[in-house]
């Protein structure tokens, strides 16, 4: 081969190579516009001054969860069930209220098997203890009803009983854990009307925030009360919207 013929062939592989990342390039272009575009068009969806409130219930399933349900769907408003496991184990039919629960269109997020303070919390294995019993129930859940869920409820809530390592072992384990806006306290006020006086007060208070996770529990009065929640937070502005699976909630991390 003369050197005439190699210089040739060496520029029709480097013009080759060229054109291959040309095409390359803004193939990478495009797709990064059309997301780009995505994004876009999402962020141009959202309504900034749109106030959202989540509704969130621990501690079922209980006797009181299709109460709950049918307010709910009444209201077409969509809940959070942080389930206990030690409740589904003991609970007649809990594998038919967990399907409604997904059938009606709610989330069922998870809440630990036993709620068990001292081991989830006061010992040296508490860490891991909390993590292995959120994913022995994540387990339990998909069994029951072909759900996975990575969303959790820490007992108590995280502040002041998370460790260091707790965040780090839920964090590796792909969980998200997160608290509340405002705690109906619906575990110590034992009337409905105490449960919304109790919600009113806190909505006031946090007039400012365009996102509220309320915290309620599985009890009569918290049906009772409900109703008349559901029709003062509508009067205060606020939409209500099912959890989408790795939602960010503000100030809840």
């Amino acid at each position: 081969m003369n050197i005439k013929n190699k210089k040739i062939k060496i520029l029709i592989v480097i013009a080759l190579f060229t054109l291959f990342n040309i095409v390359n390039y803004v193939e990478a272009v495009e797709a990064k516009e059309n997301v780009l575009e995505f994004v876009m068009e999402k962020e141009l969806a959202i309504d900034r001054n749109r106030k959202v409130a989540y509704i969130t219930f621990d501690d079922g399933p209980s006797i009181y969860t299709e109460k709950l349900l049918d307010v709910l769907n009444h209201y077409e408003v969509p809940g959070i069930f942080f389930v206990l496991g030690h409740h589904l184990e003991i609970m007649p039919n809990s594998d038919r209220i967990l399907n409604r629960i997904m059938d009606d269109g709610h989330y069922i997020a998870l809440h630990t098997m036993t709620h068990d303070k001292t081991a989830l919390y006061q010992t040296e294995k508490s860490p891991t203890t909390f993590t292995e019993e959120m994913l022995e129930l994540r387990d339990e859940i998909e069994a029951r009803t072909g759900h996975i869920a990575n969303l959790c409820r820490a007992p108590y809530g995280k502040r002041g009983y998370f460790k260091t390592a707790h965040y780090q072992v839920v964090k590796e384990a792909g969980l998200y854990c997160i608290d509340w806006h405002l705690d109906s306290r619906d575990w110590v006020n034992q009337n409905a009307g105490q449960i919304y006086n109790e919600v009113v007060k806190g909505v006031k208070q946090l007039e400012d925030n365009q996102e509220i996770v309320l915290l309620f529990h599985e009890f009569q009065r918290t049906v009772d009360a409900l109703p008349d929640i559901i029709e003062f937070l509508k009067e205060e502005g606020y939409t209500f919207e099912p959890y989408v699976e790795g939602k960010i909630f503000e100030d809840l991390e």
